[in-house]
């Protein structure tokens, strides 16, 4: 199978371990693996990493892999989950009353950076085991907050009907933001509760849902490959592209700095602006990650200079 990132349309009622498995099974892969968990009653974008691509997960910048969400918050309610496939712990009783001030007050509220508590339902591992299988054993789970940013909160719809007060949000975060936290929080401020009752992940950096391969396709084996769904080794990382001679691959094994003399070209307008580099042997195929470093005056004299971050064995890249 090809190298690089699969963006897959996961639906409802499956786990992102499910999606893995099934690749694993139908496509023959040995390894592959997704960046960032989508929990089973969500669905929407999962990226799926194949082959040497796994290599470059670390690498790719937290920005580069902020998610935006289309999300329900049910209000009137509190779940043990923090969503909707928990179990009802509150209801509000009376009317669900506020005005839209107080709404975009709390919306408002929600947005920036700060620390978050996770929900007790959770895949973050404590003491080696999951959150979410302590809290179904009934054992205390106690989760550290942790530093999110949420960048944007817009409200798409409040309607009314035979199920109570809903609220349809569009949430643009970074990586490792808990949506179920916001719907969560959200109730508190309103003073009513609210849970999450429906999530659609539209994006994870720049690759969106509609560019998504359907599940059903997986399922039944059909390539993948050629498609926009899928992203070549050598386009995931979002740094220039330089390819170097046969000099310069030489001492890139050998894990040297490289100078201009080593670059036959350049893939970008303005290599000066970055501070690292995709490596591109003279075949064209990724051998290394490279970065500028803070040089003496001295050094400076000689041009651009680059230094490893990560080279690649042969078998990797």
């Amino acid at each position: 199978m090809p190298d690089g990132c699969l963006v897959v349309c996961k639906p409802r009622g499956c786990s992102s371990h499910d999606v893995i498995a099934r690749l694993r099974r139908v496509y023959k892969i040995k390894n592959c693996g997704h960046a960032g968990t989508l929990d089973p009653m969500a669905q929407g974008v999962l990226l799926v990493f194949t082959g040497r691509a796994l290599k470059l997960l670390n690498f790719i910048p937290a920005e580069h892999l902020d998610k935006t969400y289309l999300m329900r918050v049910t209000l009137g309610a509190t779940t043990d989950s923090y969503d909707a496939t928990g179990n009802i712990v509150s209801r509000h009783e009376g009317p669900i009353d506020f005005s839209s001030d107080q709404l975009m007050t709390a919306l408002r509220s929600l947005v920036g950076s700060y620390d978050q508590a996770p929900p007790a339902y959770s895949a973050i591992k404590v003491g080696g085991k999951r959150a979410y299988a302590m809290a179904r054993a009934g054992e205390e789970v106690k989760l550290a907050s942790r530093p999110v940013h949420v960048t944007s909160i817009r409200l798409v719809t409040d309607y009314t009907n035979g199920d109570g007060r809903h609220l349809v949000l569009r949430v643009h975060c970074s990586r490792g933001t808990y949506v179920r936290s916001i719907a969560h929080d959200l109730g508190q401020k309103l003073g009513c509760g609210g849970y999450l009752s429906y999530l659609l992940r539209e994006r994870v950096g720049q690759w969106a849902f509609t560019q998504a391969y359907p599940f059903w396709k997986i399922e039944k084996g059909v390539p993948f490959a050629e498609t926009a769904s899928f992203v070549p080794f050598t386009e995931i990382l979002p740094f220039p592209k330089l390819k170097v001679s046969a000099d310069g691959k030489a001492r890139i094994k050998n894990g040297q700095a490289i100078g201009r003399r080593d670059i036959i070209s350049i893939a970008t307008d303005s290599p000066e602006a970055a501070d690292k580099f995709q490596i591109l042997g003279p075949d064209g195929r990724l051998i290394a990650i490279y970065e500028t470093r803070k040089e003496s005056g001295e050094a400076r004299k000689d041009g651009l200079k680059l230094y490893p971050v990560r080279v690649f064995a042969e078998n990797e890249a």
